[in-house]
């Protein structure tokens, strides 16, 4: 198998849906005692019709004192956080991207712009993985959603109106890196791929929807996971490391009063290496929230 990028860009930032009546989301919890973490995936686009959400992320959310994101709210958009952003986002030795991909994959890229009326000259200095973000974000907007009507941007905005506690698991030069790791294992053969499912994002999105809404675990793990397990080091990096720190913020939650809500992208709860598993292995019951 080898890893497509351009999939997990789609579980991890930029994932839409499409709600329903179905009873089963992906919305956990473990307990410990009285005190309970829920555990949410999180979809950071989304569009109006989308809203409002699935009634176990409110359930979460009422239950729950705390709410933990994967940054605080307001982290990245700050001025030396966004200036860290862009500087890593793009070449600044005077190359651009046409000097590190492969020509073939250059010509694509150009092609694919061209039929979609994206400037390429305004693309010219992104790395291969920001290049490609953003090219997900714009085919996404075509599709009625942005960011703020995603999970993240809405339970960060109540909860700042609800007066709840609001931390972060991570900061921003933290998720920069992550990102930045991400775009070292690029090569050309992962943005010609990328560059033909981009072309195909309804019929993606559609298998992305019937994953999230029922919260099933096998296959998150099968259409998001094992794909980056092709590249160890980036899956280490982006999944392993990052769920091992978390799932002991988690514990630590759970010996306090009262419960959190956690709200994380969702390929970070499946798989062998999942947060889900990783708390069964301590011996903790998982319960999945249902109507």
């Amino acid at each position: 198998m080898k890893l497509n990028l351009f999939r997990f860009i789609l579980a991890a930032l930029f994932v839409l849906i499409s709600v329903s009546s179905w009873a089963q989301t992906s919305v956990w919890m473990v307990k410990s005692g009285n005190t309970a973490v829920y555990l949410a995936g999180s979809i950071h686009m989304l569009r109006a019709s989308d809203h409002p959400l699935p009634a176990e992320f409110f359930r979460a959310y009422e239950n729950s004192r705390q709410i933990i994101f994967e940054t605080s709210p307001g982290e990245m958009e700050k001025t030396e956080n966004m200036e860290k952003f862009m500087r890593a986002s793009v070449y600044n030795d005077g190359t651009t991207l046409r000097d590190h991909i492969s020509p073939e994959a250059y010509a694509r890229a150009e092609a694919f712009c061209k039929e979609n009326n994206y400037p390429m000259n305004r693309f010219a200095y992104l790395r291969p993985i920001f290049f490609l973000m953003t090219l997900t974000v714009l085919q996404t907007n075509k599709l009625g959603a942005d960011a703020k009507r995603g999970v993240d941007a809405f339970f960060k905005e109540k909860a700042l109106n609800d007066g709840k506690k609001i931390t972060g698991l991570e900061t921003a030069g933290q998720q920069i890196y992550f990102l930045t790791s991400l775009d070292s294992a690029m090569e050309g053969k992962q943005i010609l791929e990328s560059l033909d499912e981009l072309k195909k994002i309804d019929a993606l999105f559609l298998n992305a929807v019937n994953a999230w809404r029922k919260g099933d675990e096998a296959l998150i793990a099968r259409s998001y996971l094992e794909r980056m397990k092709d590249f160890p080091q980036v899956y280490k990096n982006i999944i392993i490391d990052r769920n091992k720190q978390w799932v002991k913020t988690i514990e630590k939650c759970l010996k306090e009063q009262e419960s959190t809500m956690l709200i994380v992208g969702l390929a970070h709860f499946a798989g062998e290496e999942g947060l889900l598993n990783l708390l069964r292995q301590r011996g903790y019951s998982v319960i999945k929230l249902i109507r």
